[in-house]
């Protein structure tokens, strides 16, 4: 029997206990996009039981009126996940020595360019995460392997090589990461990850952030950079060359009166990408991405805990090839307790 099939039956028979949880918590949002004449709308939801923790989450992407086929925003894309969280033994204080978090997920994608192409991603990992230092430091191991089909691409290359795509795809990842909070103003975390794909070399990826409480003013600072490189022997079938790509962001998180977070932010990214054609021209990409979000919270005492809050958020992403988005964001977090 199909291993999507055996997961998916096991969590259903759970779904159950997710409507029997003390509480749940439901998120959904809405996006629009905008790129010159072109719009597009992206659509969250997802519930989640706060006892068991088991997630359902669902997207859906399209284009909302007129549509220009070239745009990156054409097409459409359609997408679920689903996770839960399984507790090893507890401790004398009640907490679990261990989690186990097992996932699926589906992902489909249909684009109406110049070079129309259907796609379809299926995945399935697990994760294993326990608590270090007395508590202090979270460790979390993830493996997860993907399966993807799309159509098979049959071109010459601009050095008058032969390209053959694959119609199927797989692929593996494997990751660590931490979450260390050395004081209780600071906390930092980190990650390493590999993912192993039949049509590209290894990639390998890190990355590291820092929050940091300003007590005095009721504020937070968030920074972060990561790195990410893909690069090695290229096969003649892919027509994506090696791509080494860096990028970094800082955020000033400004609680305001009770209820209030105002969040603005900055992206920075940059990329060098290297075709498969020895006599390619390697092509440096870089973008800046400015952006603002305001959380209200419906209850002033839950800062520390889940709360049911509202948030809007809009900002603007430029390239250095010319491309403009400008998105406006908004969407509600509702904490459903049973009495």
């Amino acid at each position: 029997m199909n291993r999507f099939a055996i997961v998916g039956a096991l969590v259903f028979l759970n779904l159950p206990s997710l409507l029997r949880a003390e509480s749940m918590r439901i998120e959904g949002a809405a996006a629009v996009y905008s790129e010159r004449d072109s719009k597009a709308l992206l659509e969250t939801l997802a519930i989640q039981g706060h006892q068991n923790n088991l997630r359902l989450g669902i997207s859906r992407r399209h284009p909302v009126g007129k549509m220009d086929p070239d745009s990156p925003l054409a097409g459409n894309e359609t997408g679920f996940t689903l996770s839960g969280e399984i507790p090893g033994p507890r401790t004398e204080e009640g907490t679990p020595t261990f989690t186990v978090a097992p996932k699926i997920g589906w992902l489909g994608s249909e684009s109406k360019g110049i070079d129309s192409v259907e796609a379809v991603s299926r995945w399935i990992g697990t994760g294993l995460s326990f608590w270090t230092g007395e508590d202090t430091t979270r460790w979390t191991l993830n493996l997860q392997r993907t399966f993807s089909s799309t159509k098979a691409l049959d071109v010459t290359d601009v050095d008058g090589k032969r390209i053959l795509t694959p119609e199927r795809i797989g692929g593996t990842s494997a990751g660590i990461s931490w979450m260390h909070l050395a004081t209780p103003e600071f906390l930092w975390r980190g990650s390493l990850s590999t993912i192993i794909s039949d049509d590209r070399p290894e990639a390998h990826s890190g990355s590291l952030e820092g929050r940091y409480f300003i007590a005095p003013v009721k504020a937070a600072i968030h920074a972060s950079i990561a790195r990410f490189e893909n690069r090695g022997a290229l096969r003649p079938v892919t027509l994506t060359g090696s791509i080494a790509a860096t990028n970094a962001s800082l955020e000033w998180h400004q609680k305001i009166g009770e209820r209030t977070i105002l969040a603005p932010g900055y992206r920075w990214y940059q990329e060098t990408e290297t075709p498969r054609a020895v006599n390619g021209l390697v092509k440096k990409l870089g973008s800046d991405q400015v952006y603002t979000t305001v959380r209200y919270r419906f209850w002033k005492d839950y800062w520390l805990e889940d709360a049911s809050e509202f948030f809007i958020s809009a900002g603007s992403y430029q390239t250095n090839t010319g491309l403009k988005l400008f998105h406006v964001a908004a969407g509600m977090t509702m904490i459903v307790r049973s009495i």
